[in-house]
């Protein structure tokens, strides 16, 4: 009778850790990472029902598409650029308001009223939503390590209308979870 308990209570301890495990490599294969020059990698849970589609490198430019199979729903796309400028500026958080301005001046996307949020990791991030019903789209901006890192957030390739503020909370979330991950 003790040996059948102890190969009972034996097989429950595996069945647990096989579960433990599923769920740890399930976690796992959530994360997107985006490696940036061998500078920093981006690391993110990618939204339910998305996946990256399209890694790309311009030069100086790099991105990456994150689609979903239902078409109604926005596109992202996470662009990150080296500016020359600011190669010494850690975040978007050390420079000043003025500073900030002239980040702005240069991105002709972001002529219109921006607002300001933090990230759960402290970075600032600079919002833009462009409500101009020929080219609707929401921009998130930030700085780190001298790289402005932008998601653009677009309606859908099937969608009927604007985008909407939960689909704006959506990659607001998506935005505030990426963790940028130093290459030392």
């Amino acid at each position: 009778m003790k040996k059948l308990i102890m190969f009972v209570a034996c097989l429950v301890i595996v069945f647990c850790f096989s579960i433990g495990s599923a769920e740890n490599s399930s976690d796992k294969e959530d994360y997107t990472v985006v490696s940036v020059n061998g500078v920093f990698n981006i690391r993110g849970i990618t939204p339910d029902g998305y996946s990256m589609t399209d890694v790309f490198q311009d030069g100086t430019t790099i991105g990456a598409s994150f689609e979903s199979t239902d078409l109604k729903k926005p596109s992202f796309v996470l662009v990150i650029s080296f500016l020359e400028e600011y190669a010494n500026v850690e975040r978007l958080n050390d420079l000043s308001e003025e500073e900030r301005m002239n980040l702005i001046d240069m991105d002709p996307t972001l002529s219109e009223n921006i607002e300001t949020m933090e990230t759960e990791f402290g970075t600032q991030v600079m919002i833009l939503h462009s409500k101009n019903p020929e080219f609707d789209f929401a921009s998130f901006v930030t700085l780190y390590k001298g790289y402005e890192v932008g998601l653009n957030l677009f309606p859908g390739i099937d969608s009927e209308g604007s985008l909407t503020e939960d689909q704006i909370l959506q990659a607001m979330k998506f935005l505030s979870d990426l963790e940028f991950v130093p290459n030392n």
